[in-house]
């Protein structure tokens, strides 16, 4: 599990609650179980969250009052360290022994009360006024919103994950200083290892290096492509034995977090003599994804994004260039919205953040792929890393 600096993500959560009850309107409470939102509320990451992507811990906001947080008993000791006891609703029970008077934050260890998620969710909601309608994120699981039907016929019960995503799309400084680590991470992650590329070295060698690189940077590596010339052509394809011979191409996609936020970046490199063919075509998709990201400001339309980048492929002589898309949204989850394609109407706005992507995949000789975080800009947009966008160079 990767900790969070929890007396600056508590203060920026508080922040973002405001930002999601403009998305809400009057008597509704948000229930957030997906990872993504509860950690984007609350700054907390649950165990079954960090593992499994979803759990039995719940963040419970309304339109006024603060965010309670339900919770399974075997996750008190470490949330009654950084969160407001008096906020949090347990359910289930593990068993502690100790005298709760002189334990302080974690007399609540001592006081489970063995309730279900309902009963503890009900607790939470009867400390927020006016509650007329839930909306949760889907992440609820089937049987506790039957439950809550039951326990609460008076409310409308609603699956709808579109307030939080709209709450969560502008970022907020914190959210941006963990997305460029990420994405700074990728990047020593792949300068180091083309300076120690070499001939015979094998795709698994070198992704190794990379995801070491991440882990120096207290990143955490996710899942990875990276390819030699032929097998750099195969989308997804996981590392292999392929050994590293003059003249081939390298493609990265690689991907880690930071305190859950995201980095998602490609580039190509070249080992030992390069075809101009090859150089001529990557020189094409470095102007459409710098074209795209230009695109990318606020008042911008996704597809409008889209089309600029394969406007000008096509235009720098990729005459048969055409994507399904050219980008999508990243935070805490790697593909947020927008998706920047052809039919995508998403207005920009200033702090949101794309990858902006341009690969293209020649069967059986190589792929070539340059793709960069951005945050959206009212005058236009800025990449979150450093590193060239150029092909650059192993060994």
């Amino acid at each position: 599990m990767v900790y969070l600096n929890f007396g600056t993500a508590t203060q920026a959560a508080r922040y973002r609650l405001d930002r999601l009850r403009q998305s809400l309107p009057e008597g509704t409470v948000a229930i957030a179980g997906s990872a993504a939102n509860v950690r984007w509320l609350t700054a907390l990451a649950g165990v079954a969250h960090v593992y499994y992507g979803r759990g039995a811990l719940f963040a419970v906001a309304g339109t006024a009052g603060d965010c309670h947080v339900v919770a399974p008993a075997s996750e008190l000791g470490w949330i009654c360290e950084v969160y407001d006891t008096t906020l949090v609703h347990s359910h289930g029970t593990f068993v502690y022994r100790g005298d709760d008077r002189r334990l302080g934050r974690h007399g609540a260890l001592a006081r489970q009360g063995g309730t279900t998620p309902v009963q503890a969710i009900l607790q939470a909601m009867a400390e927020l006024p006016d509650t007329r309608r839930i909306v949760h994120d889907g992440y609820l699981p089937a049987e506790v919103v039957r439950a809550l039907r039951e326990a609460r016929p008076d409310l409308d019960i609603d699956d709808d994950p579109s307030p939080f995503y709209r709450a969560r799309q502008v970022k907020d400084p914190y959210e941006l200083d963990r997305l460029r680590h990420a994405n700074l991470a990728c990047e020593a992650g792949i300068t180091i290892a083309l300076a120690q590329a070499h001939p015979g070295m094998t795709e698994r060698e070198m992704l190794r290096v990379v995801r070491r690189t991440m882990v120096d940077f207290d990143a955490h590596p996710l899942l990875s492509a990276l390819g030699f010339s032929e097998r750099g052509a195969l989308v997804d394809m996981p590392v292999s034995d392929r050994a590293l011979c003059p003249g081939d191409i390298i493609r990265f996609d690689i991907g880690c977090s930071v305190e859950g936020y995201h980095a998602d970046m490609s580039r190509t490199a070249v080992f030992g003599p390069l075809n101009p063919e090859l150089k001529d075509l990557h020189d094409a998709l470095v102007a459409a994804e710098k074209a795209a990201i230009e695109r990318a400001r606020a008042g911008a339309i996704a597809h409008e994004v889209f089309q600029a980048a394969v406007d000008t492929a096509r235009q720098a002589g990729v005459h048969d260039y055409d994507r399904t898309h050219c980008g999508h949204g990243i935070g805490l989850e790697i593909y947020e919205p927008p998706s920047v394609s052809r039919e995508d109407d998403y207005l920009l706005e200033a702090g949101m953040t794309l990858c902006i992507e341009t690969p293209y995949y020649l069967l059986g000789r190589a792929g070539l792929q340059i793709e960069d975080a951005i945050v959206v800009t009212t005058s236009g947009s800025r990449r979150l890393g450093d590193l060239p966008q150029e092909l650059l160079v192993a060994g």
